[in-house]
């Protein structure tokens, strides 16, 4: 009987041991683990829904840098801790406009030719020493004063000029004036030019804004009046509608002007031109000259 109990008990022993699975060694329980465990049990208690649970992630890392690419800078940096100062300053701060260049470069040869033709008109002048102001917006490289653009014709006021200038009046005065003269006054000869100044640094008119006057560059010259023998003196007027032989004389010199200079802005062109004659040789494209 006893035989028969232990035999039975060895078969029931061996049957459990066949049916239960093999484990390898069980790896020690996170915390975190153990943790949702214990909430799991919680759930189940209170009949909330089970869910599974998700560990507390820990800080989310920082995303690797951007590649730095040439003109940008890298993300995790600012945009001014890298630039140079200059930078920073040139992009703060308005640029200022540029000075004009206003100062004729001379070619050499055309200006020896220059003086050559001058001294062969009967010209009297001489050399003066290069003008130039601190900003470079007026100046003239090679002045010359003339103080006798013909013979027997005096200048006023022998302020400096530019060759090209000097050489102009005096072609107007022997091509255009004095034969206009002898038409007009058959007993009178010129003798004199009175003009303004010739150089002066400023803008056109005497603005305060705009282009630069030609008379900053030595390329102008203002005519007041022109003096006759016999103390007669032909101001510079508006005489566009004058039927006399005077007003004649006038619109043709200044007509004639514009044959050998580039502008001519008669008496009453305009606000700023009532009482004189402007004359310059200011250089545009395709010989353009405006007369009026």
């Amino acid at each position: 009987m006893m035989m028969r109990i232990a035999a039975a008990l060895l078969a029931t022993i061996s049957l459990t041991a066949a049916n239960l699975p093999t484990e390898g060694p069980r790896p020690e329980a996170k915390p975190a683990e153990a943790q949702g465990s214990s909430e799991k049990s919680l759930s189940d208690n209170t009949g909330i829904p089970e869910t599974k649970d998700v560990p507390t992630p820990a800080a989310k890392p920082q995303p690797p840098a951007e590649p730095e690419t040439p003109g940008k800078q890298p993300a995790s940096e600012p945009q001014s801790a890298s630039k140079p100062a200059t930078d920073v300053e040139t992009e703060s701060k308005t640029p200022e406009e540029p000075a004009v260049q206003s100062i004729i470069k001379e070619d050499s040869q055309a200006y020896a030719a220059c003086l050559s033709e001058l001294k062969s008109m009967g010209a009297e002048f001489f050399e003066a020493e290069p003008i130039s102001e601190e900003d470079g917006t007026c100046g003239i490289e090679k002045p010359i004063r003339l103080t006798s653009p013909l013979p027997g014709i005096k200048l006023s006021d022998p302020s400096p000029l530019r060759c090209e200038t000097a050489l102009a009046l005096s072609h107007w005065l022997n091509d255009t004036v004095q034969p206009a003269v002898k038409v007009a006054f058959p007993d009178k000869k010129i003798i004199g030019v009175r003009n303004a100044a010739s150089y002066a640094c400023r803008k056109r008119n005497h603005a305060e804004t705009g282009k630069i006057s030609e008379h900053a560059k030595g390329n102008a010259i203002d005519v007041i009046a022109l003096e006759l023998d016999k103390g007669d003196v032909i101001g510079m007027k508006p005489k566009a509608e004058d039927p006399t032989m005077e007003g004649a004389f006038q619109r043709t010199a200044t007509t004639g002007a514009c044959l050998h200079f580039r502008t001519v802005l008669s008496p009453g062109s305009d606000a700023t031109h009532e009482d004189h004659l402007h004359l310059d040789v200011l250089s545009r494209k395709d010989q353009y000259r405006y007369c009026r």
